[in-house]
């Protein structure tokens, strides 16, 4: 009994709390200025330095500033529309108006000497009003189009980034496995030459020390290709970048 009503008791205050909680939860947004950190920010760390250079060097960002530009333009100029709907006319009755200005007895002055009139189409304002209301959904989709370049940048940056670091401790392996197989058949073929060695096992030594050469220089490859490939992203060279990389090690 005891346990069902301490159930119940949580279950009721738990209630109210979920309640108050909620808008809190709901109206939280993501502030995607820290995936790509804004023009004139400072970067914290050399992987946000590059992820940075990515965003302000594509060209697709520039295209999706503009896109957005071009939206914001258009709620404007739906927010004037209206005024195209509306029309003024001004008419003068010239006889009438002659009469006056020449008085006679036989002549006949009929008013108004003059009209003014103005109308406007009772449709504009709600047509217009739903015009820029979609014009504005566009400049959303615009700014979230923005967002989403934003992550597909830090995302790409940083794997590129990570693919020439792997790169370039593959290296560092291959080499050192490279110098021990060149000291292995270096030993091998002075063995060989004083028929201490027979010629299967130095000819074993001969592949290894060319299949290691090989990978060496197939991290080497590697290397200069995942170079390429972030230069593509940052849009600048990559012994340019590397330059600030003590800035941030400091």
């Amino acid at each position: 009994m005891n346990y069902l009503y301490n159930s119940l008791f949580f279950k009721a205050l738990a209630i109210p709390f979920f309640f108050f909680l909620a808008p809190l939860f709901a109206s939280a947004q993501f502030d995607y200025n820290q995936i790509v950190l804004p023009e004139g920010q400072r970067p914290t760390s050399f992987e946000d330095y590059l992820v940075q250079l990515a965003w302000m060097n594509s060209p697709e960002t520039k295209i999706l500033e503009y896109e957005k530009t071009k939206e914001e333009k258009e709620v404007d100029l739906q927010r004037m529309d209206w005024m195209n709907d509306v029309n003024f006319g001004f008419n003068i009755n010239e006889v009438s108006l002659s009469n006056v200005l020449q008085p006679s007895p036989d002549n006949l002055v009929l008013y108004p000497l003059y009209q003014f009139s103005a109308s406007v189409s009772l449709g504009s304002f709600t047509t217009n009003k739903k015009k820029r209301e979609i014009e504005e959904v566009d400049v959303l989709i615009s700014e979230m189009e923005g967002n989403q370049h934003k992550m597909k940048i830090r995302a790409e940056t940083l794997t590129r980034y990570r693919k020439l670091l792997l790169a370039i401790e593959t290296l560092k392996v291959r080499s050192n496995g490279e110098e021990d197989t060149r000291n292995t058949f270096q030993i091998s073929q002075q063995r060989f030459k004083n028929a201490d060695l027979d010629m299967e096992d130095m000819l074993r030594a001969s592949e290894a020390y060319n299949n290691a050469t090989e990978k060496r220089l197939a991290a080497e490859t590697d290397i200069q290709l995942a170079i390429i490939e972030l230069e593509e992203m940052i849009g600048i060279k990559w012994e340019n970048a590397r330059k600030a990389e003590e800035r941030y090690k400091k």
